[in-house]
Parts: C-alpha cells; structure tokens; sequence
C-alpha cells in the first residue's frame, strides 16, 4: 500500500509541476457470464497525458492496458487529427446497445481489412457541418459527413461515410439516421458492401429507452439477427448487464458486471 502511494503521489507531483499538462488513470473490471456457463475476467488500466500549448492546439495520447502507446491526437477547436486509429471519425450515427457484447455489428464500415498501421485520421466542423477523413499505409482511404439539428423537439442527427479499399471489392457505404425523443433513442442505418458475387445492402435499426438507473436495447437487421438488452447502474461506476444475441440461426445469452474507475 505504501509503495502505490507514493507512486500516486509522484503522479500528482508530476501533473503540478508540467502546469498544462493533465494526467488521467482509468480502466474497467469485467467479469462475463457466457451462454455455457463459463465465466471470464477482464481488467483493462489506460493512462492519458494531455497537454495544451500556448497557442491553443492540444496534444493527447493514451496508453491502453500498459502496452505501447498505438494513437495520438493533436486537436484545435475545430479540427482534430489523429495518428494510429482509421476509424476515429466515422461519421454515420452508430446503433444503440451493445450490453453484455450483444450486438448484431450490423453498423459502420466494418472491412476487416483496413488497417491501423500508417493510419491518419481527420475530423472538422465546417459551417456546423462534421467532416471526417482517413487514410493508411494500404492505400485504404475514407471520407464522411454528419449534420444534427433539433426537428420538432427531436435531435436528429444525419450521417455516412464511403469506404474505399485497395481491394474494390470491399469497398462500402453507409448512411444512418438518429433521433433522440427524451428517454428514447432511435437509430435507421443502411450499409452497401461491394464484393466479387454481388454485394450486399443491410438494413439495420435500433431503439433504447432509458428510465432512471436502467436502460433497455433492442436491435435487428433485415437479414433476420436481432438482439435485446438491460443495462442497470448498481451505483456510479457499477453496472450490471445482461443480453441475447440471435444471428437468425444459433442465440446465446450473457451476463456482466462492468466496473468503471
């Protein structure tokens, strides 16, 4: 105990001094239920260092589980570049869920191809519209675009990105629409993915519904998968999920205990 509190304390010392300079400690506990009964444990630690220089612009990189840190961010009021991660500004609306991994994946670009190797990453605002730009070593690149505004007391938010691969027949496209009504979150998403036998275009939709501590998903695709959830805040920073997952063939179901510090 004594070794960790001087360590903290040499931490905070540091912040202090460096006067600019911001450092954060994180990480989740998770132990996961499986459909079979088995149980896992998953401990993730992130330290983050943030520094803002004198000309406003702001430097950010993360370090995840105390491996080599793999991204960094330099960041402005409107533009944000990052290094290490392609996907940092995909600009469709994402779905709602994902407690306990149950998830359909049915949205985003999802090429499984593309890599982080040589990845840089741009998001802007331009005339309150968000743009996103990426490219890596590949020769993958990716352009994207999202507008939010409020519609009758409904804030929607419209959005998509094209995908192009070195390999034209992963190339795809997908466009999402989002609208949040109080405790109820909508989410419409279509997704085109080329390829050598003729492609595929999914439909995909999401709801959650929000009240107090609990919050309940539901997904589905018209290619027949769905999946619903519960997520309950035991406490700030305790929560407890459940979900089923059906791919139109096999379902399986989950249960977990996440810990945020």
């Amino acid at each position: 105990m004594r070794k960790i509190l001087l360590t903290t304390v040499g931490v905070t010392a540091l912040a202090v001094s460096a006067n600019a300079t911001d450092f954060t400690l994180s990480g989740t506990a998770k132990v996961k239920v499986a459909d079979d009964g088995n149980t896992s444990v998953s401990v993730a630690t992130n330290i983050g260092v943030s520094k803002t220089f004198d000309n406003g612009m702001v430097l950010s990189l993360s370090n995840n589980n105390l491996t080599n840190a793999a991204e960094l961010t330099v960041k402005s009021d409107a533009i944000s570049v990052t290094f290490g991660d392609y996907d940092q500004n995909e600009k469709n609306p994402g779905l709602n869920g994902n407690a306990a991994s149950s998830d359909i994946t049915g949205d985003g670009i999802t090429a499984a191809n593309h890599s982080n190797a040589g990845a840089i990453s741009l998001g802007a605002t331009v005339a309150g519209m968000g743009i996103g730009a990426a490219m890596n070593n590949q020769g993958d690149t990716m352009f994207g675009g999202s507008f939010s505004s409020d519609m009758g007391g409904m804030a929607v938010t419209i959005g998509g990105d094209v995908y192009s691969d070195n390999d034209s027949t992963a190339d795809q496209t997908t466009m999402a629409i989002s609208a949040n009504m109080g405790a109820l979150t909508i989410v419409a998403h279509s997704k085109q993915v080329e390829a050598a036998s003729g492609g595929t275009d999914t439909v995909s939709y999401s709801a959650a519904y929000t009240a107090g501590g609990l919050v309940i998903g539901f997904q589905g695709n018209d290619a027949d998968a769905s999946s619903y959830s519960a997520t309950y805040t035991v406490v700030p920073g305790m929560q407890f999920e459940i979900g089923q997952n059906d791919n139109g063939t096999d379902s399986t179901s989950s249960a977990q205990l996440q810990m945020t510090f």
